[in-house]
C-alpha cells in the first residue's frame, strides 16, 4: 500500500541500534517506519521494578539503548504495551517487536505479531516437524516451548543471548538440537539476525529461521 506508515514497537527502547540496517531496508523499501520503546518513558528504577520475580513463569528479555539486556516480567509489561500501542492508531500497521505469546492478549485493529506469523508460517510448511528452538535465556524454556507445543510441534528448547552475542556459543547449542533431532532450528527471538544466522547455518544440515527476516520479509509483502 502507498504510503504505507508502520509502527514498529519494541518492548524495550527505541531506536535499536542492534536493528538499525533492517530497519534502514524497511525504509529504503519505501515503507514509512517510526520505531517506539514500550520503556522510553520510565527511569531506570521504574525499569527495574519491572523485572521478574521468582514466581515468574514469562520472562521476556529485551535491550536498552545503552546497550544493556534487561529482563522483564510479561505480566508486569503488558499493561505499558497496551499503553504504547493505544497511541498509534494512525498506522497502517502496529508491529510488536517480540516473540512472545500475545495472541488474544492485546487490543489494537492493526497489530502484528510475530509469534502468531511464525506458528502460523512454520505450521504451514509441515505440521509434523520437530523444532529446536533458541531462546535468550534459560528460564524461557517453559513458556517457549509451550507456544510451539500448542500449535502441535514437539520441541527441544535451549538458550544463547543475541544481545550478549558469541557466535560459538550459538553455534554449539544449534548443533546439540540439530543431534537431538531437530529437523528445523528456529532463533526465537527479534534479537536474533540474519547475520546471526548466516553465522552458523552453514555448519548446520537443517534449515535455520529467524523471525526477524520472517516477519520483516511480510511486512515489505503487504504494504
Amino acid at each position: 500500500m502507498k504510503h504505507s506508515k508502520i509502527a514498529v514497537v519494541t518492548i524495550g527502547q527505541a531506536p535499536r541500534k542492534d536493528m538499525a540496517e533492517d530497519i534502514q531496508q524497511l525504509r529504503a523499501s519505501g515503507l514509512h517506519v517510526h520505531e517506539f520503546g514500550v520503556l522510553d518513558s520510565l527511569s531506570p528504577a521504574e525499569i527495574t521494578s519491572l523485572s521478574p520475580s521468582s514466581e515468574d513463569t514469562d520472562v521476556l528479555v529485551t535491550l536498552l539503548t545503552n546497550g544493556q539486556q534487561v529482563k522483564l516480567s510479561k505480566q508486569k509489561l503488558m499493561p505499558y504495551i497496551q499503553t504504547c500501542i493505544d497511541d498509534l492508531h494512525e498506522f497502517t500497521w502496529v508491529l510488536l517487536m517480540c516473540t512472545g505469546d500475545f495472541t488474544n492478549k492485546l487490543s489494537c485493529k492493526n497489530l502484528l505479531l510475530p509469534d502468531r506469523m511464525m506458528t502460523n508460517l512454520v505450521k504451514g510448511l509441515q505440521t509434523e516437524l520437530a523444532l529446536g528452538l533458541i531462546g535468550p535465556e534459560p528460564e524461557q524454556q517453559q513458556t517457549v516451548a509451550e507456544k510451539w507445543q500448542k500449535a502441535q510441534f514437539d520441541v527441544t528448547f535451549s538458550a544463547s543471548s543475541p544481545y550478549q552475542f558469541n557466535a560459538q556459543h550459538l553455534l554449539a547449542k544449534a548443533q546439540l538440537l540439530e543431534y537431538q533431532g531437530a529437523d528445523l532450528l528456529i532463533l526465537d527471538c527479534m534479537g536474533y539476525s540474519t547475520t546471526m544466522k548466516n553465522m552458523i547455518k552453514d555448519q548446520l544440515t537443517i534449515p535455520v529461521i529467524v523471525p526477524r527476516e520472517a516477519v520483516f520479509t511480510v511486512l515489505k509483502a503487504i504494504c
